[in-house]
């Protein structure tokens, strides 16, 4: 079982305690919550290295990624809760499916051990004999739960959140997470390609999610917690089947040169809403003590969305995490109490579960819940602080051209494009997405869209041939012949030997005689 990362996060203390589970305003939801373990394989990757790292010799037996996903789900109330003990021994089997009974047991007391040393025996039997809302395998409810995938922070289990998860899937929600391991061993780096893989697991999870009969896969948000923060926001810029983010003190603020390696990462791609979480800032003098003043903000550049920023006042960056606030000492709270980190997770939580509701299910009274101040939702005084920051239009993008060319009835795409441009003068789409754009209308007959696709992609690259081919082609199809030839003489200007355009303009001086 891994050696976690968390006393190289947030230390050791001399005198440790443990407490229950956070407690989430207004309690559990109306739903039962089942928890299934799936052990699946990402068969498109391979995960150990070709050469075993221990003995040197090279690697046998299966190689591909192995993903061990917990799944929290609405249930009915079948079965015995289980214990905080039971997320620690699914621990045992994240990179081996299958590991004897006894090696699980010993792997729970060796992960309590390196990471929790100062809990002694009573205290660590009572926090792992803890009840939690789950219950394994208990029979799914029918019907279609929006998707919620979570990223757990550098290197953590899948369970790093239980309480979370348990909580949103006692909301309606359907949770699926998997640890975070790096790109071939159980430790991960804390660089792009590590954050790639996490963002490629939340991909592949959202793919597994679509088999499952309660997955409404057309309504997905990810949530990720410190590195896991940063994953999924390069998980949303690539897979636009995520539709919100939360971020619970994501590395997505915290590792500004990662994020600028992600070139694709753009607040074009990530037009979409989004909740980050986070501690109480660092004052400028710190900052700059500790030389932790970023260079680039990501969240600063995305006007294309809905972002609300909520910075928590009680709580420190281990605080995030219910595993900390199960185990963990009180020196990672710093200068607050277990208590009032405890209740501001609670809080924390509350927000996610109103901001999923607001953007996965069109709540108008979540909405406003997150638009109000924090009075206005009896938020204890001084916990918590909301900047929120709207959304400021659609993003220059090629689906929004699309979009705004049907609304008008497929007409006046160069008047289209050129209000979009008025609106922010860099916007100029691709060429050959332009011409595939074009394509399909082709594939389908409709040609006059055509036209105006490959019209707007020779104006914007008048000095491609491409471009003046699927032109001439679509003149030809539909039957402005006279059209059709001087495009295809254009193509000789750029093709002067290209057979398939003399043929066409031979044709169409035959049949026009």
């Amino acid at each position: 079982m891994r050696k976690s990362l968390l006393i190289l996060l947030f230390g050791l203390a001399a005198q440790s305690s443990f407490a229950a589970g956070p407690a989430f305003p207004g309690g559990p939801g109306p739903y039962a919550v089942g928890l299934r373990i799936a052990q699946l394989y990402d068969r498109a990757r391979a995960y150990p290295d070709k050469i075993d790292l221990v003995t040197g010799l090279p690697t046998s037996g299966e190689r591909a990624r192995p993903l061990q996903a917990l799944i929290w789900y609405p249930a009915e109330k079948q079965g015995a809760a289980i214990r905080y003990e039971d997320y620690l021994r699914t621990g045992a089997t994240e990179e081996q499916f299958k590991r004897p009974e006894a090696e699980a047991s010993g792997a729970v007391a060796s992960y309590m051990q390196d990471n929790y040393p100062n809990l002694d025996a009573q205290q660590s039997k009572a926090a792992l004999a803890q009840t939690m809302l789950a219950r394994r395998d208990a029979p799914a409810l029918a019907g279609k739960f929006p998707v919620v995938i979570y990223a757990p922070g550098s290197s953590a289990a899948a369970y790093d959140n239980a309480d979370l998860c348990e909580y949103l899937a006692s909301q309606g929600y359907l949770v699926i997470a998997s640890a975070s391991i790096g790109m071939h061993t159980r430790s991960i780096n804390l660089d792009i390609d590590s954050a790639e893989a996490q963002a490629r697991d939340i991909s592949f999870l959202l793919g597994y999610a679509a088999t499952l009969p309660q997955a409404d896969d057309s309504h997905v948000a990810a949530i990720g917690y410190s590195f896991g923060g940063l994953a999924n926001v390069l998980a949303a810029a690539r897979d636009d089947r995520i539709s919100a983010l939360v971020s619970l003190d994501g590395s997505v603020r915290y590792f500004p040169a990662i994020v600028q390696q992600a070139a694709y990462a753009t607040p074009e791609r990530l037009a979409l809403p989004m909740l980050y979480l986070g501690g109480k800032p660092y004052t400028a003098e710190l900052m700059n003590r500790v030389k932790q003043v970023p260079t680039y903000s990501l969240m600063n550049q995305m006007k294309f969305s809905d972002l609300y920023n909520v910075t928590m006042y009680t709580m420190t960056h281990a605080a995030f995490q219910s595993e900390s606030l199960r185990l963990g000492p009180e020196l990672r709270f710093d200068e607050y109490s277990r208590e009032e980190a405890t209740l501001a997770h609670g809080w924390m939580g509350r927000y996610v579960l109103a901001f999923l509701n607001a953007y996965l299910r069109n709540d108008a009274a979540a909405l406003a819940f997150m638009n109000n101040k924090p009075a206005a939702n009896n938020v204890p005084a001084h916990l918590l602080a909301v900047d929120a920051h709207h959304a400021e239009g659609a993003p220059p993008t090629l689906a929004t051209m699309a979009a705004r060319f049907a609304k008008h009835g497929h007409k006046d795409l160069a008047g289209i494009y050129r209000d979009m441009r008025q609106r922010d003068a860099e916007f100029k789409p691709d060429e050959r997405s332009l011409i595939a754009w074009g394509e399909k209308f082709l594939d389908v007959n409709r040609y006059p869209e055509a036209i105006e696709i490959y019209q707007l992609s020779t104006s914007l690259y008048p000095d491609s041939g491409r471009a003046v081919f699927y032109l001439a082609m679509a003149y030809d199809r539909h039957h402005d012949n006279a059209l059709a030839i001087d495009a295809y003489q254009r193509v000789l200007g750029f093709w002067p030997d290209m057979a398939e355009a003399k043929q066409s303009i031979a044709r169409l001086k035959t049949a026009a005689k």
